[in-house]
């Protein structure tokens, strides 16, 4: 019916309607609804309250913020949980004046968490840096009740140790002014490109490289809320390619593809909702500077607000429940021939201010 209607009227006409219809809605919205839901207390909440967008967003936060409570209450396994309370830990023992006593709120719960993940076989350099830290919060803390009883639970635990490497915190190291240089011609060099080399798509364990610099970017509580879905399949690659915003002019050149997932589950708190895009997008620049320095082109992808994009991408990627995507990237090797756009930034003075 639609293509009956684009025919008849011209697909230029149906345009220049929409874009009409779509000026005047955006003049209502400015000129008259906005002023007046400024004005009046816990309006915007109500005219929000059936947005799809937002709606969409707040369903999946209520049912991530029930799993990780009822995680937590019921002491099940909870790897966000254990890695946010052993940062915590690291913070109070590289204070200067360190206390002699901290953490009491929360230092059953966590040895609790790591005896049940090492229960379950989860042994790796997490647990590790879990068990370390660990230790020095028992060596240099002074007795007490809740204290001693997270000590007689912890002394109960028994580790494989797979690693001669010490997770205790250590000493900035010395600053080097080749590192300074190497980043500098790193971020300039780094162009976002749309054009990739058909049929050649880089080697696995160069991205699994990268995905491992990533991980080094800052994160909240060091909770890293997010993966990186890699795409080189061709056939996926096209069903995902023609998503994100932008597209439409270069999808067919894309030959492989990232989509950077976030997960909503990893906190309580309200004020939280907002980290695996905070995270994600610190994660994803270290990625794309990681691949620029193996010689792996990216660009990254709009990702627009739209629930059946995330539904498709949901989909095709069998995310979980408490998923979904943060940006798209694609990769490759820069086709010889691909053009770059020269993207002028903004200057310094507009872009800086002290005080």
């Amino acid at each position: 019916m639609k293509a009956l209607i684009r025919n008849i009227l011209g697909e230029e006409f149906i345009n220049d309607i929409f874009q009409k219809y779509f000026r005047w809605k955006e003049k209502v919205q400015y000129g008259i609804i906005y002023p007046i839901l400024l004005k009046i207390p816990f309006a915007p909440n109500f005219y929000f309250l059936f947005s799809k967008s937002f709606g969409s967003e707040m369903k999946m936060f209520v049912g991530a913020r029930m799993d990780y409570i009822k995680k937590q209450h019921h002491k099940t396994e909870n790897l966000f949980l254990l890695r946010r309370n052993i940062h915590r830990l690291e913070k109070g023992l590289i204070m200067k004046n360190r206390r002699k006593i901290f953490a009491l709120d929360y230092i059953e719960e966590t040895v609790t968490l790591l005896k049940s993940l090492i229960a379950s076989k989860n042994d790796n350099d997490q647990i590790n840096w879990a068990c370390d830290i660990l230790n020095q919060y028992f060596e240099v803390t002074d007795a007490h009740p809740k204290r001693d009883n997270a000590l007689k639970i912890f002394s109960t635990i028994s580790a494989n140790r797979n690693s001669d490497r010490s997770f205790g915190p250590f000493i900035v190291p010395e600053n080097n002014k080749e590192d300074q240089y190497s980043f500098a011609v790193l971020a300039k060099k780094r162009k976002s490109v749309r054009f990739f080399e058909p049929n050649n798509i880089p080697e696995r364990s160069l991205m699994d490289k990268a995905v491992e610099l990533a991980a080094l970017a800052p994160s909240s509580c060091n909770r890293q809320p997010f993966s990186f879905r890699i795409v080189d399949n061709p056939e996926l690659v096209k069903k995902m390619a023609v998503l994100p915003g932008g597209t439409k002019g270069f999808s067919d050149e894309i030959v492989a593809m990232v989509a950077v997932v976030g997960q909503m589950n990893v906190s309580p708190s309200i004020s939280d909702r907002h980290l695996m895009y905070i995270d994600g997008s610190l994660a994803s620049m270290n990625f794309m500077l990681a691949l620029e320095s193996l010689g792996i082109a990216s660009c990254p992808l709009n990702w627009p607000e739209d629930k059946n994009k995330d539904n498709k991408v949901r989909a095709l990627l069998s995310l979980g429940d408490f998923e979904r995507p943060i940006l798209m990237i694609a990769y490759g090797y820069a086709a010889k021939d691909g053009k770059l756009a020269y993207s002028v930034r903004k200057p310094l003075d507009q872009l800086r201010r002290y005080n």
